[in-house]
């Protein structure tokens, strides 16, 4: 909560009065580790295999054309053709740094509008809640500079441009429950489209493929195609259920970002939790599906 650098939607959540309630009865119930109190993920999931739609696999044609180009970098590709902002690498001048300035703009004045036009019913047709953010121009620059840099254990992508942030534009679908996310996951690919008429250019599925990096992290995101004023862009669209969100904003900022320097034992504890909100995601699924 004292973290005012780094706000995040649990955080928000706290400091809502209708959703406070909420929020502190799902970190109670992660805490209490009801389900894996004496164990651990993996071996739950062996034993417990989750059920139902959200645990398909996703077909490899969904993400990539048949002769084995991936539709999201092909899109990207076509995009920077026809944006030169787009273009611009991780040493701007100052004239390429107005062009990023101007791109921002868009995004924020023209994209998100749309973005948020797109997944409004969608949202409403699941009773979820819908966030939208459009990164400013510093932090596509930043974005830029790292991912051409590199970190511990990730190469450095030299080539990495400003195209290439498909998450310039982020939106997140929260709902309350994992029927309500296969609900919603259906409702995207009847809305948008998959294949080579489709408007989705890449889905990932955490809880059919979850992260070898971390396998407690549970989310469905999407890169999507739109177009504004004849030009193209892409949104990222991740699809959660409530505990699930709840529980990667605690190891955001605790684990994955350490920012506000937790001891071992919290960052052990806060671990756990993740874990216990993907076993918990993955039993009600069982209790709906059966052999």
């Amino acid at each position: 909560m004292a973290d005012k650098a780094h706000p995040l939607d649990v955080v928000n959540k706290l400091n809502d009065s209708d959703q406070r309630p909420k929020a502190l009865t799902t970190i109670r119930e992660l805490a209490d580790e009801r389900l894996l109190a004496t164990g651990n993920l993996e071996d739950f999931a062996a034993e417990h295999p989750g059920r139902g739609p959200l645990f398909d696999h996703v077909p490899r044609e969904l993400n990539f054309h048949p002769d084995n180009r991936s539709r999201k970098d092909a899109y990207v590709a076509e995009c920077k053709q026809v944006d030169e902002a787009r273009i611009v690498g991780p040493e701007p001048s100052p004239g390429e740094r107005l062009l990023v300035v101007d791109y921002s703009r868009r995004l924020v004045d023209q994209v998100v509008p749309q973005v948020s036009r797109e997944i409004g019913a969608l949202a409403n047709e699941v009773d979820g809640v819908r966030t939208i953010r459009a990164k400013g121009a510093g932090g596509l620059l930043d974005k830029v500079d790292r991912m051409s840099t590199g970190a511990s254990g990730r190469d450095g992508r030299p080539e990495y441009q400003v195209g290439d942030v498909i998450d310039a534009v982020g939106a997140r679908i929260t709902v309350d429950d994992t029927e309500r996310l296969e609900q919603l996951l259906a409702g995207v690919k009847d809305r948008f489209g998959v294949g080579d008429n489709g408007l989705i250019l890449e889905l990932e599925n955490m809880y059919a493929a979850p992260k070898s990096h971390n396998p407690s992290y549970r989310v469905v995101p999407l890169v999507i195609a739109v177009e504004v004023n004849r030009m193209p862009y892409t949104f990222e669209l991740q699809l959660c259920t409530w505990r699930a969100s709840v529980a990667s904003d605690l190891e955001h900022n605790t684990v994955y970002k350490p920012y506000i320097r937790p001891t071992p034992a919290e960052q052990e504890k806060v671990r756990r939790m993740q874990a216990e909100a993907a076993a918990l995601d993955q039993d009600e699924t069982r209790s709906r599906w059966h052999d």
